[in-house]
Formats: C-alpha cells, sequence, structure tokens
C-alpha cells in the first residue's frame, strides 16, 4: 500500500501541508533576488505558510505523558542534528566561518523545529486556562517589546494562537457553527475567501518583509506596530480557515508533499542553496528566465524530495541516530 493509502491519513491535512511546503520552498527561492515580482511573491506566501504548518501541527497533537517524550525526539533530536549538518554544509560548501553559539541560533529554517517544540512543551500548561487562545493572542502582541530571537522564541509567540486555534478547531467550529449557521454557507465563505485574498494582496503590496514576518521588536511607532501585527495574524488566521474550509478530502498532486512535508522541509535549504550556486551565472541578468526558474524549481524541489524513497533514506538515518543515542 502507498503511503497515500495508508490507512487513517485525512487527505485534507496531508493537501494543506503539501501546498504550505510547497510555499515554504517558494518564499525562500524568492530570496534570489528582490525585485517587485519576487517581493510580491514572498510577502504574500509568508502571509499564509507558516500559519498553515503551525495550525496542522496544532490540530494533530495531543495531551498525554508520552507527547513530550515524542516531542523530544521527533523536533529537538532532529534540530540538534540538522543544525551540525548545516553548520558543516555552511563551513565547507559555501566558505563561511563557523557560527559562534551553535544551537542557540538556529540554521536557515530551522528554528520552526524549535517552536513547534516549545508549542509542544506548552501546550498542557495553556490547556488550562479558561481562555488559552485569548492568552496566546495576547503573548504574541507583548512579544513585540522583546528583541528574543535566539530559539524562534519570538515567533513561537506570534504562532502560538494559530497552534491552540488548530488543537481546538474541532471545538472551536462546533461552538461557532452552532450560534451562527451563516459560516458554513457557501455564498458566505467564499466572500469570506475573497476578502482575506484582498486584504493579503494589499498588506503583500504595501508592507514591508521584515514587519510580515513578525520577527522583530516594535520600532519607535509602538501602537501602530502593535495594530499592524495583530492585523497581520488575523489576516494570516483567516487565510488557514477559508484553505481549510475549501481544501478538497481527497488525493491530489501535493497530497504526497504533505505526508512527506517534515522531509522536504528539513533537505530543502541544502537545495535551494545548491540550486543558487549553479544557477547564478546565467539568471544573474535575465528576470524573466528568474521567475520560471524560482516557480517551476520549487516544484521541482518539493516533487524530488517528497518522494518516498527520499523520505525511507532520511529516517534511517535519523533511527541510526537515534540507536546511537539509545533513544527508543
Amino acid at each position: 500500500m502507498s503511503a497515500i493509502a495508508s490507512k487513517g491519513r485525512i487527505a485534507k491535512f496531508d493537501n494543506l501541508k503539501g501546498l504550505a511546503i510547497l510555499l515554504v520552498v517558494l518564499g525562500h527561492l524568492t530570496f534570489f533576488r528582490s525585485f517587485w515580482v519576487m517581493s510580491l511573491t514572498r510577502n504574500f506566501v509568508f502571509l499564509i505558510h507558516l500559519p498553515l504548518f503551525f495550525f496542522v501541527a496544532g490540530y494533530f497533537s495531543k495531551i498525554g505523558p508520552d507527547e513530550p517524550v515524542k516531542a523530544f525526539k521527533r523536533l529537538f533530536i532532529p534540530y540538534i542534528i540538522f543544525c551540525l549538518l548545516w553548520e558543516i554544509f555552511t563551513i565547507y560548501y559555501l566558505g563561511e566561518n563557523p557560527t559562534k553559539i551553535l544551537f542557540i541560533n538556529p540554521g536557515y529554517t530551522l528554528w520552526f523545529l524549535m517552536s513547534l517544540f516549545f508549542m509542544k512543551m506548552a501546550l498542557p500548561i495553556m490547556d488550562r486556562f479558561r481562555y488559552p487562545l485569548l492568552i496566546s493572542i495576547i503573548g504574541a502582541l507583548l512579544i513585540g517589546f522583546v528583541d528574543c530571537n535566539i530559539l524562534g522564541i519570538s515567533r513561537t509567540f506570534i504562532f502560538m494562537p494559530i497552534f491552540l486555534l488548530g488543537f481546538y478547531y474541532k471545538e472551536y467550529k462546533q461552538k461557532i457553527t452552532d450560534k451562527f449557521p451563516l459560516v458554513e454557507n457557501n455564498a458566505f465563505a467564499i466572500a469570506i475567501a475573497l476578502l482575506s485574498l484582498l486584504i493579503s494582496i494589499i498588506i503583500a503590496l504595501t508592507m514591508p518583509f521584515d514587519t510580515i514576518i513578525m520577527k522583530y521588536p516594535y520600532g519607535n511607532a509602538v501602537v501602530m506596530d502593535i495594530l499592524v501585527r495583530g492585523m497581520i495574524i488575523f489576516i494570516s488566521t483567516m487565510n488557514v480557515l477559508v484553505l481549510t474550509r475549501f481544501m478538497p478530502d481527497k488525493e491530489l498532486i501535493i497530497t504526497q508533499f504533505g505526508i512527506y512535508s517534515l522531509t522536504v522541509y528539513l533537505l530543502h535549504p541544502y537545495a535551494i542553496t545548491i540550486s543558487k550556486v549553479l544557477a547564478e551565472p546565467y539568471l544573474k541578468y535575465h528576470q524573466k528566465l528568474l521567475v520560471a526558474f524560482v516557480y517551476l524549481g520549487s516544484f521541482a524541489i518539493v516533487y524530488v524530495l517528497s518522494r518516498e524513497v527520499v523520505s525511507r533514506a532520511l529516517n534511517g538515518f535519523l533511527n541510526l541516530i537515534y540507536k546511537i543515542l539509545c533513544i527508543e
């Protein structure tokens, strides 16, 4: 039986992850060059891909005595391993200097693993509060007063509301539809989707990337910065809910991307970096070719890295490390 047909999988959520990982790679490839098409693409996809990942991660998260151990094995240990691998790669392939504080400042994209690890550790605590989602929103806005980029801590706070929304999604959805049946109406859902798309495009066109990623602390205009951050979190959440509403619950071409999304996430930085180095001499002065390379290259990278053989090889490598470390 193929991985796609594995028992117990939900195609809708594999599709959501598949779309998210495709957008992750696309967003990272846009850093190849900065001109308006790349900037617009980058700004737009960053309003979708990470919120989607954290939402789906929250949806499938559980609270139980075994969960911390699972998170340690599936997230923390890979974080340590791939921090080391990225360090070796950047030193010997890119010729960069060694990182002064290894593991504290995550390598390319690896902050996501630590953020998700922290969220899973915090979930039992948050679940004890009466209004965990409200508390997480307050935390997401307050973290802007602190410059705390190490270990992905700032974005752990920022994306915690969306993670918790995924965790409580079934419960919240039932309560909301009971009180407001209109939300299940197709015409209403389409109107919300179009409005969400329009606002996302306006944000992507008008706001700087550093504001959209919500990574850095507030500037001098604190009140405005808080309002902007709140708006970005809100529209990111709306994008997630719209995509969840309309994503088909059947196998698509992106389904396998989602099944092996973690493999793609861990390996795509190497594929992107090598692709950029190889393509640089040919695409430096050709914007149209560059745009084609970024869009088609993103799909090609995800397609190759989401093959089952690649995932088996990666899992075999990780299992060997677990065996050496005596981790069951």
